[in-house]
């Protein structure tokens, strides 16, 4: 069964939000991956009237990393990668030594890259599968200690509408309610979904019971005319498509 497998980024990610001076460095980096202007041109406060999040985010991110200037060594030495370091539970990291500060810095981090990341995806889902869903959500949702559904909700086009959380539940399963799914989908006009939900054990491989909930959601969609177009499952070792592994 494919599964796409998740490694960690360079260790200078890790660096340069706690290395005296890259900070602002970083912080004009990403203000470019989100299409903003740096810090210090007359344009960011005009842009960022029009995207809150991302100034919220910026100028955290500028001012993280001051009392813990030894944390992301420590941690990255213990985990191996930023990436598993992104997806390790609070719990796990307070074992390592994070305090609520250092771990505030790396959800900071994790929400940063799945602004990215759900921007492009955006763009570029493509019609016969959602792995840039995928990717996108998978540093939001691979760290979750409890299971998650969200729906991913697309227009006629494929093009992303919105994506919600549809149910939270135990650190086993997570209740879909597929009657819920089709009246959001009339509300939004959607014309196609695609199913996303973790499994804190790590391993995205789906559950007997995972495959029969898809079945129960295409066909109360299908009495809606919207496409299921995928279900993926993602966990800490990576995520699972249903259409990529012809799940139905």
């Amino acid at each position: 069964m494919p599964m796409h497998w998740r490694s960690g980024p360079s260790r200078y990610w890790a660096h340069c939000f706690w290395e005296p001076g890259m900070r602002e460095g970083c912080a004009m980096a990403m203000a470019n991956a989100l299409q903003l202007a740096p810090p210090g041109t007359g344009s960011l406060r005009a842009a960022s009237q029009q995207q809150p999040r991302d100034r919220w985010l910026l100028m955290r991110l500028l001012a993280a990393g001051q009392s813990t200037p030894r944390l992301a060594e420590r941690l990255i030495e213990e985990q191996g990668s930023l990436g598993s370091v992104l997806t390790t539970s609070e719990e796990r990291l307070r074992q390592l030594g994070a305090d609520s500060n250092g771990i505030a810095i790396l959800n900071l981090i994790r929400e940063t890259i799945s602004v990215v990341l759900e921007r492009g995806a955006q763009d570029r889902l493509p019609v016969e599968g959602g792995l840039a869903l995928a990717e996108a959500m998978f540093s939001e949702m691979a760290h979750l200690t409890v299971e998650q559904v969200r729906v991913a909700f697309l227009d006629a086009g494929r093009k992303l509408i919105r994506i919600e959380v549809m149910g939270t539940g135990t650190v086993h399963v997570a209740h879909i309610y597929p009657r819920e799914i089709a009246r959001r989908c009339l509300e939004l006009s959607a014309s196609a979904v695609v199913l996303i939900h973790n499994h804190p054990s790590g391993d995205p491989t789906p559950s007997p019971e995972d495959i029969q909930v898809t079945r129960k959601v295409r066909k109360a969609l299908e009495a809606i005319d919207v496409a299921l177009v995928d279900h993926l499952v993602i966990g800490r070792k990576g995520f699972l498509s249903f259409s990529e592994c012809g799940l139905k």
